[in-house]
């Protein structure tokens, strides 16, 4: 099973009005399970049956600093979507449904959550990077009561290497998340990712059937971020 996520800035709506056609035609030459596209619009995607939107942000009038209409020129804007090959199976509560999702699917690797993020909607600035991040952690410990079976995934704006300092908001925002993710006996599987603030979190119980992780597009290819993936082995 192949799990992948990109932050694509928007698609360069802001600028471009074709780039968007370059990043379809790179994500429909991969073959993955669940893809989650964070800073997204709606994408072409044909190789997923299913595509789940966290709610639109609003158009034509300033949200968080932003008007978005017009920054993107019209674009309908969505902070994070999951794209599926399989039908989400329940939808959970979560505290902004503006950043965040929380979906429930069957897999062959049984019933597992995909929470997706992003921690730093406008990186340091308060109080956005501080609200984001607390909803994150309360949002995955109420659904862990659920199910253990979560996966955190998305732009968290941290990296987790020691030498990486300069990758991140600020050290209690990579402190925190770690320790969220020892509470909730998780790894990061996308750790050892040189220059990566975009990760996958897998449970522990899932550690012995990681097959390889990395970075199926560098940075500046698509967007600004590397776009990275796990993949699990989901044979017993």
């Amino acid at each position: 099973m192949k799990i992948a996520t990109l932050n694509i800035d928007w698609a360069g709506k802001a600028k471009s009005k074709k780039h968007y056609l370059k990043i379809e035609q790179f994500l429909n030459n991969l073959d993955l399970d669940f893809l989650v596209i964070t800073e997204g619009i709606h994408l072409n995607l044909p190789n997923f049956t299913f595509k789940y939107f966290s709610e639109q942000m609003p158009e034509d009038i300033v949200f968080e600093g932003l008007n978005y209409s017009d920054y993107l020129n019209g674009e309908k804007a969505f902070r994070t979507i999951i794209y599926s090959k399989t039908e989400c199976k329940k939808w959970y509560e979560v505290r902004n449904v503006k950043t965040n999702l929380a979906l429930e699917f069957e897999t062959e690797l049984g019933l597992i959550v995909l929470y997706t993020t992003i921690i730093g909607t406008w990186f340091k600035k308060l109080p956005f990077a501080k609200q984001e991040l607390e909803n994150c952690i309360a949002d995955c410990k109420e659904i862990y009561k659920t199910n253990q079976n979560l996966f955190i995934i998305g732009d968290l704006n941290t990296s987790f290497l020691e030498n990486e300092k300069d990758f991140t908001i600020n050290e209690e925002t990579t402190e925190s998340l770690k320790a969220l993710f020892q509470d909730l006996n998780l790894k990061i599987a996308t750790k050892n990712i040189t220059e990566n603030i975009d990760h996958i979190i897998v449970p522990k119980v899932f550690e012995n059937r990681i097959l390889k992780q990395g970075v199926f597009v560098e940075k500046n290819v698509l967007s600004d971020h590397k776009g990275v993936f796990v993949e699990l082995n989901v044979l017993r």
